[in-house]
């Protein structure tokens, strides 16, 4: 705990430098001409607003604040963003799904920027309402929230074992269908091929580019030499230059769209795995402490539930004896079997488990930060036209 509100704060900093610069070069008109980047703008301002509810959380520890209304304020956000960070994530997977599986839906759709909008806006709507219900509804002693079992079931299955399970089928699904598509379609392994291939190429393109510029030479020169007089001559040359002319017009056309169509294949397969390993990062880190929290609060329903039913054993036992302490003495037996059942109840928490349990779980949370923070850097690192616009900014 020494080390967690300095950590705390140095990753909440860096996130919220990160998801700024984010949010600027996503709504960049050069970066939003190719696809609509509205659910990444909007998983930004989550994470943001994260991080900004996480330095306010470990401020107000430091200044001892323990103001209710601050503190459900907290609450308010942090949930929000926990429940919001998983849906846009679990919206921008269906999209890419979308745009790999069904490229020309996925054209149509691209064009429709209000149903991505609509969206986005009713997935706010939703966590607004319900961590509002969530906040109010629930217990806060000394800053510290205590949800209801029927509260934390339902935040369990909103923020983690419904979006994670769609993110994780959906990017198998993505893996799966790329792997089949590389192997049927050699094309699309564009991105693979060596430079010696792209040399080639370009000599090629060279070469044919010389030709057509020296024989079109020729032929002007031949069309406009007074030599020629004889009417089928001429009418050969006409033919033969109709021809080339039409060959010439057609080689150039031909080239550049199986380039572009090349290179929109190889964008669009950037773009997809950069997407996938933003949503894979957001599980791996995320899903530990969902399911450390799950496990640990169903493991103090089990022994809470041991320990009452221990209890209520004593009290029909007090209510057998008449409660009487002479009826007590009178029955060593009793007061033998009490004992042995108090020696019992000492197994049914064990304090060392249950303490390296909480460690695991205080870890696990902070792990769990980083999520909020790492995606700028998966961006520069994966986006390519990311990268190119930011240094480009950078360098002015």
């Amino acid at each position: 705990m020494q080390i967690s509100i300095p950590y705390i704060i140095i990753v909440s900093l860096v996130g919220i430098a990160g998801n700024v610069i984010t949010i600027f070069m996503l709504s960049k008109r050069s970066l939003t001409k190719n696809f609509n980047n509205c659910t990444l703008i909007a998983l930004a301002i989550t994470d943001l607003l994260f991080n900004l509810a996480l330095v306010s959380r470990c401020l107000s520890d430091l200044m001892e604040l323990n103001s209710d209304s601050f503190c459900r304020l907290l609450s308010f956000l942090s949930h929000l963003a926990e429940l919001l960070s998983p849906c846009f994530t679990v919206h921008f997977t269906v999209q890419r799904f979308i745009a790999v599986r069904f490229p020309l839906s996925a054209f149509i759709e691209r064009k429709n920027h209000f149903l991505h909008y609509l969206i986005v806006i009713l997935f706010i709507l939703f966590g607004i309402s319900y961590c509002l219900a969530l906040t109010k509804m629930n217990l806060y002693e000394h800053c510290q929230e205590e949800l209801y079992l029927d509260w934390f079931l339902s935040d369990a299955l909103s923020s983690f074992v419904i979006p994670f399970t769609v993110i994780a089928v959906l990017n198998l699904l993505i893996i799966f269908h790329l792997k089949k598509t590389c192997r049927d379609n050699p094309q699309v392994s564009f991105s693979k091929r060596s430079k010696r291939d792209f040399l080639s190429l370009d000599t090629s393109r060279k070469s044919i580019a010389s030709y057509d510029s020296a024989s079109q030479s020729k032929l002007s020169e031949t069309t406009t030499a007074p030599i020629i007089k004889n009417t089928k001559y001429r009418f050969s040359t006409s033919e033969e230059m109709k021809d080339h002319h039409l060959n010439v017009a057609y080689a150039p056309r031909h080239t550049p769209s199986i380039r572009s169509t090349t290179r929109s294949h190889a964008q669009s397969h950037r773009v997809t795995r950069m997407l996938i390993l933003v949503s894979t990062c957001f599980l791996l880190l995320n899903a530990p402490s969902h399911i450390c929290t799950i496990t640990l609060k169903v493991y103090t329903l089990k022994k809470s539930q041991l320990f009452n039913n221990t209890v209520q054993n004593y009290i029909r036992q007090m209510n057998a004896s008449n409660g009487t302490a002479s009826v007590l003495v009178e029955n060593p037996n009793l007061i033998l079997k009490m004992a042995m059942r108090a020696g019992e109840n000492k197994s049914v928490i064990n304090v060392n488990f249950f303490l390296i349990f909480y460690i695991v779980v205080i870890i696990s949370q902070h792990i769990s930060y980083l999520s909020y923070s790492i995606n700028f850097f998966l961006y520069s690192f994966c986006g390519m036209k990311f990268r190119q616009e930011l240094v480009k900014y950078l360098s002015r």
